[in-house]
């Protein structure tokens, strides 16, 4: 956010960064910069006015219970952020039948970082900046693939066949997949310049993301059968991997209040479901099969031990994956009984809805409730208080 933005967003003489810094040295404290915040924009009433404390009320929320998600600060960010998405399409749409699948990456690889020389490092716009971020690294990969096996048979077909074109140059099936290496690297070695260049959080997860497709080449290089019968164990141990760097973020940013909480929030959301999936694929192997009441406790089980994860580490985002199969289970065991299947259909989405919820409107009291065993041990230093 620009200086000038900054002005506008909380009124002349007073910024967020500047807040944040304020609070980062000690000089304030978090609570007395959220109501400095709201009393600014309040509107001016110098006589202790209803309007006054109607705005310093919507301060008693923290950032860390808030867990506020900063990639869109006002719709002008929504604006610019359509127009780069019809961009983008619109020139994928028109390079199609002329160039490869490669070819093309390689254009709209360009065509992002020019687009973030401008939205992500000149005007600093959150939600352009995170659309952009999010769509570098899947391009600079498969344009990076495109341009190592340009000569041979990897991208040379329309970009209608990338997707078969890419497992073709994979090797998928045959040993010959470890020319994904040098891409795969390439690509990782892209998406940590942009992210070095831009300075978006939501990059970490790109880089971490290509990071893992990176292990997943490397042991299927090595031992193709082996990942394919422990695929689940492979993303299990993926997204543990996930939460752990997300845990890592978070750490040092207790308090929620850099952009290290940002960097955890995304993370935390590419590592839900990895975990959630690959478990649930576990019970499959184990011999639950998924039209069985047992496969929807199991679901169940899996989610509720997510929840209390979520809650130990303060992290709704970690329950977001989770939720869809959680419904899923529960409309399953709805579903056997005798009802009709728009009365269990109603009933799984009342009963998701309230849960969703009592459990937002109670975290806090909840917290504090599942934190309170754990108030004088190490766990402490990794999550916020409770209080």
């Amino acid at each position: 956010m620009t200086s000038e933005q900054e002005m506008q967003t909380l009124g002349a003489g007073l910024s967020l960064e500047r807040m944040d810094a304020a609070v980062a040295k000690g000089i304030l404290s978090r609570s007395q910069a959220d109501d400095l915040i709201a009393f600014w924009q309040a509107p001016a009433a110098i006589d202790g006015s209803d309007a006054d404390e109607e705005a310093l009320s919507f301060s008693k929320v923290s950032h860390v219970d808030a867990e506020e998600v900063r990639f869109v600060r006002g719709f002008h960010d929504v604006f610019i952020a359509i127009g780069i998405v019809v961009f983008l399409f619109g020139l994928f749409y028109g390079l199609k039948d002329a160039l490869s699948g490669g070819q093309i990456a390689g254009v709209l690889t360009m065509a992002i970082w020019g687009l973030s020389e401008v939205f992500s490092r000149k005007l600093r716009l959150a939600l352009p900046s995170f659309l952009l971020s999010l769509f570098f690294t899947p391009a600079a990969m498969v344009a990076v693939i495109g341009l190592i096996g340009g000569s041979g048979a990897a991208l040379t077909g329309q970009a209608g066949d990338v997707m078969g074109s890419l497992s073709n140059f994979a090797g998928i099936g045959d040993e010959s997949s470890i020319k994904l290496l040098l891409p795969v690297l390439l690509g990782i070695a892209a998406a940590y310049l942009h992210y070095y260049r831009f300075r978006v959080p939501v990059g970490v997860s790109g880089i971490v993301g290509g990071i893992v497709l990176l292990f997943a080449v490397i042991v299927y290089s090595i031992a193709p059968t082996f990942l394919q019968n422990n695929l689940s164990i492979f993303t299990l141990l993926a997204g543990v991997g996930c939460f752990a760097i997300a845990m890592y973020f978070d750490k040092r940013d207790l308090r929620r209040i850099t952009v290290n909480t940002d960097k955890a929030f995304w993370l935390h959301l590419q590592a839900a479901p990895l975990i959630v999936h690959s478990l649930l694929n576990i019970a499959i192997k184990a011999g639950i099969k998924e039209q069985e009441i047992s496969y929807s406790v199991v679901a169940i089980a899996i989610f509720l031990a997510l929840s209390l994860v979520a809650i130990l580490i303060d992290r709704r985002a970690l329950l977001v994956s989770g939720l869809s199969y959680f419904g899923i289970a529960i409309g399953y065991l709805i579903s056997q009984t005798a009802l009709a299947s728009d009365v269990s259909l109603a009933i799984t989405l009342v009963i998701l809805g309230a849960f969703i919820l009592l459990l937002g409107t109670g975290w806090r009291p909840v917290r504090r409730a599942v934190m309170s065993p754990f108030a004088a041990t190490p766990l402490m230093r990794f999550v916020p208080a409770a209080s």
